[in-house]
């Protein structure tokens, strides 16, 4: 009988200490990088790379240790199942925007966040390719492996309740991103992802939906909108709009999850 990965509430907890911990040690490498002179286009992305790969290293020799396995499905699904996946990833980006439109961008306090990261995403927007490849393939692969691979994974052989076990992952997945705006992101839109890995055990899924929802918001800020004016540009949402594509995301998660049950 196979041994698989499990996982606990505090060990999810502290397998994401430990990824926070590595990332402010990365500030440290970043700076080192730059001592050496290496080219801008290959920081960011090396340095984003960084604390996944010592994390996976860890998490690795874990299991190995404990004589367990890691199961990851790379399976891809029917292509009508894609068309519903991606259909309600683009409703939910939708809702997203105007959830975290709610969240203030003005004050001392959120104001001064708002603007570092607006300062960030300009700043490495200078080098587009490195930044849209790391962005669009390196992360929606790293973050996933992580959070829905390992950790939801590992909750779900644990046998803690799907639903408890998806809310949690995507809780942690929201707080490492450590602003308000895609830590209620990253609770909605990976609670979906969440939703998905356990209606479709694929992993590939998953990355699919993480890629489109983060090459969606880039080519917006890079072809459709000035930076400018992407950043400052108040958004109007219609409540009927809303309502709808709130329908649709309900809609389309009950056609997955009874196609699901079908299985």
């Amino acid at each position: 009988m196979k041994k698989y990965f499990k996982i606990t509430y505090t060990e999810s907890v502290l397998l994401i200490l430990a990824f926070t911990g590595l990332n402010f040690f990365n500030i440290i490498f970043r700076k080192l990088l730059i001592a050496i002179h290496l080219p801008d286009s290959m920081i960011f992305s090396i340095s984003y790379t960084i604390p996944f790969i010592f994390l996976f290293i860890f998490i690795s020799h874990q299991a190995q240790k404990k004589n367990r396995i890691i199961e990851l499905s790379f399976k891809v699904s029917p292509w009508y199942i894609y068309i519903v996946l991606f259909f309600v990833m683009l409703c939910l980006i939708i809702l997203n925007d105007y959830v975290t439109s709610l969240v203030p961008k003005e004050g001392p306090l959120l104001g001064n966040m708002y603007k570092e990261i607006e300062d960030f995403l300009k700043e490495e927007a200078k080098n587009p390719i490195p930044f849209f490849s790391t962005t669009v393939l390196l992360a929606p692969i790293c973050e996933e492996v992580l959070f829905r691979g390992i950790i939801l994974n590992g909750m779900l052989k644990n046998k803690i309740h799907p639903i408890k076990a998806i809310l949690f992952s995507s809780f942690l997945f929201g707080i490492t991103h450590m602003n308000p705006w895609q830590f209620l992101g990253g609770i909605l839109i990976g609670s979906f992802i969440g939703f998905i890995y356990f209606t479709t055990s694929s992993i590939i899924d998953c990355i699919l939906l993480h890629v489109f929802n983060n090459a969606f918001a880039l080519f917006t800020m890079f072809f459709f909108m000035k930076n400018e004016e992407f950043f400052s540009k108040e958004k109007n949402f219609n409540f009927w709009l809303i309502l709808i594509i709130s329908f649709t995301i309900i809609m389309g998660c009950i056609f997955l999850f009874k196609k699901r049950r079908k299985k």
